[in-house]
């Protein structure tokens, strides 16, 4: 028999009960009928699809070929490569579905409300407080709202493990709480999100406030231990976080989102209206009819249900007592200053804090706050709560008469002209209408109290904020992986093993068509991420997602321009929409097959991916190169050498002296960050051209020689072949990209 302390089994109970609360919200996505909606299906759960399916398969996933015609997912802050827990998770399956991904996120959530339940002890909070504490944490306003963005989540789940973690430092400073607060804090710091940068700030401050109140407590060797912990704490975090820190960096800086502009932010600002969804989850018409409310229905969400609200009533209680003075004090600057940050150019505060604080200009939505907002909430009630007379039945009563008449008017607005009422929303009003019967009609318990208010607070949320309008969606990964168009252009598009296929594009076809190509394995030009190459952006003209308007840019207006050609696009699908804009096949394009969702176009014009030409032109100014000569040039013969920099022009004009030879191509072989190539420059030196995007960090070699890469074509890659028979190898070397952006930021 293992020995369990005293001290910890009523905490083993209150997590039992926390973890059945937890299965009954998000029952539906849990048993695998929905999934994760929106960006966390159409998005992120591809991104670590292809993390751990590539890692699995014994490969760097360094580079992802599959979107945007290849990016530095390594590099993405939102790519979640570093993140512990969850790429853990995700490596447990061999094939992890959407179902498996939306446990992984959904856990992280139970982990955040699990030391939020144990901070909430930590801070004086009596059992019941410091479960419904956990609970709103987990399921109130936009935690509910916002699960579609799984970094953000991510790191909101952290946030309560960071802040226990440090609480524990504090009043035990030693060399292992403060390895376990490093831990957390990298951790928290892999998902590089603007709530991260938030959260650590939080977390700072609560840490100089902390020491400054202890200080004076600790003994000498306290002081001391302090010393070597938090030492230990920086080292550890800081050995987490900051790989991701730098690549996100390097990749940032090439990006098309170096700097935002303070105007960025307008669209994600919210504003006072939004206080009104904390009492009435409609009143926007977020979950029900047209939403008219700040910014996106699920940013300007907060609505905290009714039990929970009520219950803050007890902050006069709890703020009689000095050990919750203290944690009420400072999430009370917290939410204030979550508020003014999250009301973005809605007020002079966001600019001012934009003018002088680093890392500001890299973040565009202010709404992101509103967690902030949640997690001093979450702290509010579950210190009110515990004030909360559980033994007096006319207190409960009270409680539960406002309770049912708060719910009863929540329901009711539940409709709209023309829309019919979302009749389930009554089950948590006549769920409360029993229990104040029972509980008036009974001589009932502080337990069965208790457990009223617990099964009502679920009932709320499962009414309310986890209905399905947030929190769950159809899975579009599992209908991705069985269409028959993606099955049909997956076979048609399957070259020989280990070349690079032929690219494909979208018209109108919806997001269904963006990430979720990792999935099978094709390559498109576009993708569903607002972080883009912006040499890519500018000659290529991706967009944050395939089904928004095509960018007008001077060499990519259509889909048969010769730079689509060029990189090598084989294939155009088009969706099939009653209200899509009127559409001709373009130039060069038959017709390979139709559904009844897309036709399918193929290219007969589209470029071999490795070209031989022999006839080298230099164009010093990238930018100044026209359309029309662009054009008009046969790429099978002739290179635009169109330098980076002034070592790559001098460099290419060595080059051109000598390299003008065709070379013989023998065979290739690509994995997702190295393509190896065999070939013959029996007459000369001579140039090999790749439609493959020039991208800091990118290096080749010549039998193990570096051979130097020349930005040519404007956008791709190039190298002078020497004479002889040679083995090319191309490799992305994610540091040297970091190099990369260091050399010019010091230049």
């Amino acid at each position: 028999m293992i020995y369990m302390p005293l001290s910890q089994r009523p905490f083993l109970r209150l997590f039992g009960a926390l973890l059945l609360i937890w299965l009954l919200l998000n029952l539906p996505v849990l048993l695998g009928l929905r999934v994760l909606p929106w960006d966390a299906i159409n998005q992120f759960y591809p991104t670590v699809y292809f993390n751990a399916n590539t890692l699995r398969h014994g490969l760097a996933p360094w580079w992802n070929p599959y979107i945007y015609s290849g990016y530095p997912q390594i590099a993405d802050p939102q790519g979640m490569l570093f993140s512990p827990l969850l790429m853990g998770w995700m490596l447990l399956r061999s094939n992890p579905s959407a179902s498996w991904f939306a446990w992984g996120v959904l856990l992280h959530l139970l982990m955040g409300g699990t030391a939020m339940l144990a901070g909430l002890r930590r801070s004086g909070a009596n059992t019941f407080g410091a479960l419904i504490g956990a609970v709103v944490f987990m399921a109130d306003g936009v935690a509910a709202a916002r699960l579609e963005h799984t970094p953000i989540v991510l790191a909101y789940a952290y946030a309560p493990v960071a802040w226990l973690a440090l609480r524990h430092f504090m009043s035990s400073p030693n060399w292992r709480s403060g390895l376990w607060f490093g831990l957390a804090s990298g951790a928290l710091i892999t998902q590089l999100v603007q709530l991260t940068y938030l959260l650590v700030l939080m977390l700072v401050i609560y840490a100089i406030a902390a020491t400054i109140a202890h200080w004076r407590r600790y003994s000498a060797i306290d002081r001391r231990r302090w010393c070597a912990g938090m030492g230990i704490a920086l080292l550890v975090a800081v050995a987490l976080g900051l790989p991701q820190l730098l690549l996100s960096w390097a990749y940032i800086s090439v990006s098309n989102r170096a700097v935002l502009p303070l105007d960025a932010a307008t669209v994600t600002s919210l504003d006072s209206r939004v206080f009104l969804s904390l009492f009435d989850p409609n009143v926007w018409h977020a979950l029900r009819g047209q939403y008219n409310g700040p910014a996106s229905r699920a940013e300007g969400y907060l609505y905290l249900g009714a039990v929970p609200t009520l219950l803050l009533m007890g902050l006069g209680l709890a703020w009689k007592q000095p050990q919750q003075r203290r944690q009420l004090l400072f999430f009370a600057a917290v939410a204030l200053l979550a508020c003014l940050y999250m009301f973005g150019v809605n007020t002079p505060f966001y600019g001012w804090l934009y003018s002088w604080l680093p890392g500001i200009q890299q973040f565009r939505r202010p709404s992101d706050a509103a967690y902030l907002l949640n997690l001093s909430f979450a702290v509010f009630i579950g210190l009110a709560a515990s004030h909360l007379d559980l033994h007096s039945r006319r207190h409960v009563m009270w409680l539960l008469a406002l309770a049912t008449a708060w719910l009863g008017l929540a329901s009711l607005h539940m409709r709209d002209v023309g829309v019919r009422w979302q009749s389930p929303t009554i089950l948590a009003f006549v769920l409360a209408c029993i229990a104040l019967w029972h509980v008036g009609r009974f001589a009932t318990k502080a337990r069965h109290h208790t457990f009223w208010l617990l099964a009502l607070l679920v009932a709320d949320y499962r009414c309310f904020n986890l209905n399905g309008t947030f929190n769950q969606g159809r899975d579009q990964a599992r209908s991705f992986i069985r269409d028959e168009a993606v099955n049909r252009l997956a076979e048609q598009l399957k070259s020989e093993p280990g070349t690079l296929p032929q690219r494909i594009e979208t018209v109108e076809a919806g997001v269904y068509w963006d990430n979720l190509v990792v999935l099978r394995g094709l390559s498109s030009t576009q993708g569903y991420n607002p972080l883009r190459y912006a040499l890519y952006d500018h000659w290529y003209g991706a967009r944050d997602s395939g089904s928004l308007p095509r960018p007008n840019t001077a060499f990519n207006p259509a889909p048969d321009s010769d730079l689509s050609a060029l990189l090598g696009v084989g294939y155009l699908v088009k969706g099939l929409k009653e209200n899509a804009s009127s559409w001709s096949p373009p130039r060069g394009y038959e017709l390979s097959f139709a559904t009844t969702k897309v036709e399918v176009w193929r290219n007969t014009g589209a470029y071999p991916h490795l070209l031989t030409p022999v006839t080298a032109r230099m164009q010093d100014d990238a930018s100044s190169l026209s359309p029309e000569n662009f054009s008009s040039t046969d790429f099978r013969e002739t290179i635009w050498l169109t330098p980076r920099d002034e070592q790559d022009r001098l460099a290419a004009e060595a080059n051109m002296v000598n390299c003008g030879h065709r070379l013989r191509l023998l065979e290739s072989h690509a994995t997702p960050t190295q393509l190896t190539i065999h070939a013959h420059a029996s007459e000369g030196p001579g140039w090999l051209v790749l439609s493959e995007l020039d991208f800091p960090g990118w290096e080749a070699t010549s039998d193990g020689l570096a051979l130097p890469i020349h930005r040519a074509n404007g956008m791709f890659r190039a190298v002078c072949v020497p004479t002889g028979e040679h083995s090319v190898q191309f490799t992305f070397h994610p540091w040297a990209m970091v190099a990369d952006a260091w050399r010019r930021t010091r230049h």
